[in-house]
């Protein structure tokens, strides 16, 4: 993975500095979490996957559902963002996913077609995910859907869906008692934090991922090295908050990126959205997370790079040339004949780079290599959620709280009457 930064001036190493012993002890209490495993803390994230019993439990159930051909993942926002992301990253397609993350009779009645090519149940696998088990969205879905696999299908159906979620829900006894495997989260951890538990990892085995590799990069993202480059981006996204930028480009330069920006724009807004602070002081500031990606370089590339006020763009892109393609030299792509597609993009890559210094507007740019693209990803996604819960703590922030997503959940219950 390749780092590098473009700052405004007021941006120093000293500012840095400052920043960084700011956070000095709340770093040290990570450290703790991570080097004891301690399983209460909210941190406990970084480092669940050192747990024995999650290894045991995917290594089963990769046996369990090994014929599959179609995985349903069912949930909403930290359930499956991360695992979708990180599928279409890799972009493998052993087994078919499909995903019910919203209540839509079209998104439903498509999909139950889609399935109408499933002969047998053992084909398939539903994975519910609900931290809660009381989610609307992820009941409704997953209600919808079995019901009418089973029609078809029959109960066998039940024997091929695997609920996860915090144990002792109502959502977890009725799994049981159907015949459901069920497996349990640590609840300790919110669901934007989940890509590296059951949550996230089950899925992409399931799928035929890689999630040795995922896990180990997982792993490295706190190493002393890394640790330290999460810490340091934390302290300068605080400033550009602290100078009052409140917006934030997570710029996916490839096509295959966007949803990992979903998931990062989720993790961001969730984290940091508060209306108020530990100490009961109303926010004022922090970013609204957005997502660009190349084919917008001809409308939001102008609004970017005109110089409107408060923009940080993060950029992420690939060291990927494994199906590059050669252009040829005669038709109407003769002036780029000889050169490669991936060379062209690189150059279009470094245009806008070079556009963003020119008219001094701050960036960091990320290159995923594609070596190991699991491992790359694990890495990844675990630096940016250490960066996230230091950006919060340097903000006087609950990383982990949720308070106003709450609101609309009671309001969906008031109209329906339950």
């Amino acid at each position: 993975m390749q780092l590098s930064y473009f700052d405004i001036e007021t941006y120093t190493t000293s500012t840095q500095a400052a920043g960084l012993k700011k956070l000095s002890k709340y770093r040290a209490e990570v450290a703790r979490v991570v080097s004891e495993r301690d399983n209460k803390a909210n941190e406990y994230s970084l480092i669940h996957v050192a747990d024995q019993n999650l290894h045991d439990t995917i290594d089963s159930l990769k046996k369990q559902f090994k014929g599959i051909k179609h995985l349903v993942l069912i949930g909403i926002g930290g359930s499956d963002l991360g695992t979708k992301a990180v599928h279409r990253v890799l972009g493998e397609e052993k087994v078919k996913l499909h995903s019910l993350d919203t209540v839509s009779s079209h998104q439903v009645t498509k999909l139950i077609e889609t399935l109408k090519v499933v002969k047998r149940a053992d084909k398939i696998a539903v994975c519910i995910v609900s931290k809660s088990g009381g989610t609307a969205e992820t009941l409704v879905n997953a209600g919808v859907l079995l019901g009418e696999l089973e029609n078809r299908l029959g109960k066998e159906i039940h024997q091929q869906a695997i609920y996860i979620g915090n144990t002792g829900t109502d959502l977890m006894k009725t799994a049981k008692r159907m015949g459901s495997v069920t497996v349990p989260m640590p609840e300790i951890v919110g669901g934007r934090f989940s890509v590296a538990t059951e949550v996230g990892l089950i899925p992409l085995a399931l799928l035929g991922h890689d999630t040795d590799a995922f896990i180990e990069g997982v792993l490295d993202a706190t190493s002393e090295d890394l640790e330290s480059v999460a810490a340091e981006n934390a302290v300068r996204l605080n400033h550009y908050a602290q100078k009052n930028f409140s917006h934030y480009n997570f710029f996916a330069f490839e096509p295959r990126l966007y949803q990992l920006g979903g998931w990062y724009r989720q993790l961001m807004g969730e984290s940091i959205g508060k209306e108020k602070d530990r100490a009961g002081k109303e926010m004022k500031k922090g970013f609204v997370p957005s997502i660009t990606t190349a084919v917008e370089l001809h409308s939001m590339g102008q609004l970017y790079m005109s110089g409107f006020a408060g923009v940080f763009t993060d950029f992420v892109v690939f060291d990927d040339n494994k199906d590059d393609i050669k252009i040829p030299k005669k038709n109407i792509s003769k002036a780029y004949g000889g050169k490669t597609v991936d060379e062209v993009a690189a150059a279009i890559y470094g245009g806008v780079m070079g556009a963003y210094q020119e008219r001094k507007l701050p960036y960091r740019s990320t290159i995923l290599e594609d070596q190991n693209m699991a491992y790359s990803l694990g890495l990844f996604m675990t630096m940016r959620m250490l960066e996230i819960m230091y950006l919060a703590e340097l903000m006087n922030l609950n990383a982990f709280d949720q308070p106003n997503v709450e609101l609309y959940k009671d309001k969906t219950r008031k109209i329906l009457g339950l």
